[in-house]
């Protein structure tokens, strides 16, 4: 993994694990991502296939992502399918630091297509993974607040 950008985040890794790997929680987390559908899941019940939509106030970008996890190692790996215009590869891997603390380290790889309208290219211009990882710090620290208050 190249890691593109990583955070320590103030929430157990088992908790940011379960945040992380519900991608029905994007949307609360990553700007630019307006919903998020399930439409298959795992025999343990995780989402492997999502659809999302964005920007719905100056237009809309809809693409499917699918998901891979590895438990043990907490590694989660998502890739648009094939035939989308924006290719979207990622892995974040989290890492326990301690009682309450972990490392999410996070790779992204995006291309967009030629089919994309500008105003998405612009604001697809500004994910990067730093900003990211920090949002999902600040999401993650405050559900971490919120269970223990």
């Amino acid at each position: 993994m190249t890691v593109d950008a990583t955070v320590e985040i103030a929430c157990d890794a088992g908790q940011c694990w379960a945040l992380l790997c519900d991608p029905r929680l994007i949307p609360e987390w990553v700007t630019g991502v307006a919903e998020a559908h399930v439409l298959a899941s795992d025999e343990a019940g995780r989402p492997i296939q999502v659809r999302f939509g964005g920007m719905p106030s100056v237009g809309s970008l809809d693409y499917v992502m699918a998901y891979r996890y590895d438990d043990a190692a907490r590694v989660l790996w998502w890739e648009t399918l094939p035939g989308a215009d924006r290719r979207i590869t990622g892995e974040a891997r989290l890492i326990e630091l301690g009682p309450g603390r972990c490392r999410l380290d996070y790779a992204l790889g995006s291309k967009v297509g030629d089919t994309v309208p500008p105003w998405a290219r612009a604001s697809l211009a500004g994910d990067t993974p730093e900003k990211v990882v920090r949002s999902f710090q600040r999401f993650a620290e405050a559900r971490a607040g919120r269970a223990g208050a």
